[in-house]
């Protein structure tokens, strides 16, 4: 530390060599071990860190604290002029790796090509990870699960003689049986949906049609009415929420038109509403209306077996669209023998994961809050009452026709084709028919707009798309034969004894009608509502209960005032609430826009501690004043805040 070696100096001087005023610049040899005499260097000091300008070996002549500095000026000027600065490593970084900028100016002609490079590097998340052929397979394996709630309500239709006869009960008490399945089914729902959202679809569909297998067995051991009554209302609370489960199921697999066609391959369910009655007719004629159960045991124990095999989990909030690796209980049994081609976990890929749910007991009557739009709410009002009377009517056909034409149990299980057949032939019309109507609609609109053919429209973001007259345009003629038909059904029965043929016809006509009204008016709440809870539980809360509350009436005006007279008190009620749709299609879309706070509304608000001028005036209050307030969205005052809205004296 007390001398620099004279390798090092010879380099140090060489930057360094600074003249002074008092020596004239020289030179210093660079041969080795030649030393001759050179001019004050610059060295940096053991002692102080200052620059000497003393050579090696020569501690005793150090310049003072102003020199030191004068002499670090001069150098690093000198060194700014004289010493290139050293070379960067990245010099040549802009000639290796140019920037975008210089590429996109020589390449300006294929922008359409460039972007479409970046989005085949960058792809969106699908909405579902599964393909096609596992999307059909779950769509197969919901349907025949949905199967059962059909099945299991008008299987027991035709074994109500032989039930009744059986425990030598009358026929009025044996309707309590499916007046009771329909209040539950209505409650249940309710009750299993929020758990569904919550818990996952694949746990809970297990638990209802474990209740579904539990009750038929208790059925088919019941000695008396009451305990076969218990365990009917116990099957009617394991099959409440499988139509619903089932759709919800689809619609977290599929979007668009891909949920559209799966729904409806899942509606074809609707046909064994009046299939499963031959079945069940064919079962009672033969091993007794115990085989049912049988039968129906069967039937769940294979479907319970296939979903605990074969469905995974879909909730969004859970499994996202498909890569978001699942508990045990969430997967299906056959993984644990065979790994799941499934993609694995890819939190990147799981843009479409839905909102984590907590259950509440708010979550219960969540789904009845659609009830408080009064567009939905009078909508629901006329299917139910369609569906009630279409529900009657199903209902009471084998004890009228036991009662008419004294028919053995299989031809009455044959009895409910013409209604099935009406029914099917319905439900694959009615499609094209909406679709006409609302593309007529919607054209109407685009000239009235002038919009042009190719541009897209959203009807739900539209506050002034009739919606309501695209779907009721083709209403008034269906209603017609529907309240026709079922006035002249009790009739047939009176009139023409001995002609089957008439009530049989009537039925076709009842059951093809009743399907084209409530698949329409099914749409239509679906259009109408805007909210996010399940609108389908509510609707069939409503459907159900009207339903209970016309099974559990029927049976005595039959007995009181007869077949004709209470049918038309039927079609009477329909043509009471037809005006309903009347008002739909009139008011529809100012109570729509009225919801949304784009339609002006005039109220009278009291406003407290306001000194009325008029408080000398006979009959007026003097510490109040009433105005009226137009609100508007956007538009809030000071002091007295509404929902918003603009005080206009």
């Amino acid at each position: 530390m007390a001398s620099v070696a004279p390798k090092t100096t010879t380099h140090i001087s060489k930057l360094l060599s600074v003249p002074t005023a008092s020596s004239q610049p020289r030179t210093i040899s660079e041969k080795k071990g030649t030393t001759t005499t050179s001019p004050p260097k610059v060295f940096p000091s053991p002692t102080t860190g200052y620059i000497s300008q003393s050579g090696p070996g020569q501690t005793d002549d150090f310049l003072s604290l102003e020199q030191d500095a004068q002499a670090i000026g001069i150098a690093i000027e000198q060194l700014g002029k004289t010493t290139p600065p050293p070379p960067s490593p990245l010099d040549h970084f802009e000639k290796w790796f140019p920037e975008s900028t210089k590429e996109e100016t020589k390449r300006p002609e294929f922008p359409e090509k460039r972007q479409i490079r970046v989005n085949k590097l960058l792809p969106q998340p699908p909405y579902h990870v599964f393909d096609r052929w596992k999307k059909r397979q779950i769509v197969l394996l919901v349907t025949c699960a949905g199967v059962l709630s059909p099945l299991s309500t008008s299987i027991f239709f035709p074994a109500l003689p032989a039930i009744s006869t059986g425990f030598a009960i009358s026929s009025t008490s044996v309707m309590l049986v499916v007046m009771a399945y329909m209040i539950v089914q209505a409650i249940a729902s309710l009750f299993w949906m929020p758990l569904c959202s919550v818990f996952g679809r694949r746990p809970i569909f297990m638990a209802t049609l474990l209740i579904f297998v539990a009750s038929n067995v208790g059925l088919i051991f019941a000695r008396n009415f009451a305990v076969l009554l218990i365990w009917r209302t116990v099957q009617s609370f394991g099959t409440a929420a499988l139509t619903a489960i089932c759709a919800a199921i689809i619609g977290d697999i599929s979007i668009g038109k891909e949920r559209c066609r799966f729904i409806g391959v899942f509606g074809s369910i609707l046909v064994f509403t009046f299939i499963s009655p031959v079945i069940g007719g064919l079962l009672t004629y033969y091993l007794g209306f115990r085989a049912i159960f049988w039968f129906l045991l069967a039937s769940g124990t294979v479907v319970l077996t296939l979903v605990v095999l074969m469905l995974p989990e879909t909730l969004r909030s859970i499994a996202g669209n498909g890569t978001i690796k699942v508990s045990r209980i969430q997967q299906p049994l056959i993984y644990a023998v065979k790994s799941s081609r499934d993609a694995s976990y890819d939190p990147d890929a799981n843009g479409h994961i839905g909102v984590l749910r907590i259950l509440t007991l708010k979550s219960f009557a969540e789904p009845l809050h659609c009830l408080l739009q009064m567009e939905v709410v009078i909508t629901a009002i006329f299917g139910s009452v369609v569906f009630a009377i279409c529900s009657t009517i199903i209902a009471t056909t084998s004890l009228m026709f036991h009662e008419k034409y004294q028919l053995s149990h299989m031809v009455i299980g044959l009895t409910f084709l013409p209604a099935g057949a009406g029914s099917v032939l319905s439900f694959f019309t009615i499609g094209y028919l909406v679709d006409h109507d609302f593309c007529v609609t919607e054209q109407k609109y685009r000239r009235m707009h002038q919009l042009e053919t190719g541009i897209s429209l959203d009807y739900k973001t539209l506050p002034d798309f009739p919606i309501e007259r695209a779907r009721l345009r083709n209403m008034w003629w269906i209603v017609l034969i529907f309240i026709a038909a079922t006035a002249g059904y009790g009739f047939s029965f009176t009139f023409a004894p001995k002609l089957i043929a008439l009530p049989l016809v009537l039925q076709f006509f009842i059951a093809s009608s009743a399907t084209a009204i409530l698949l329409t008016n099914g749409i239509l709440i679906a259009d109408l509502y805007t909210g996010t809870a399940s609108v389908t539980a509510a609707v069939n809360f409503m459907r159900f209960l009207v339903g209970a509350l016309a099974v559990g009436l029927t049976e005595p005006a039959l007995v009181r005032f007869g077949s004709g007279i209470t049918f038309v008190i039927l079609a009477a009620a329909t043509m009471v609430l037809t005006p309903i749709m009347v008002v739909q299609w009139m008011f529809g879309k100012p109570w729509r826009a009225k919801r949304n706070s784009t339609w002006p509304r005039e109220r009278l608000v009291r406003l407290p501690g306001y000194q009325s001028p008029f408080q000398n005036v006979r009959g007026t209050n003097s510490g109040c004043f009433f105005i009226i307030v137009s609100t508007a969205r956007g538009i809030m005052t000071d002091k007295y805040r509404t929902k918003g809205g603009m005080i206009m004296v």
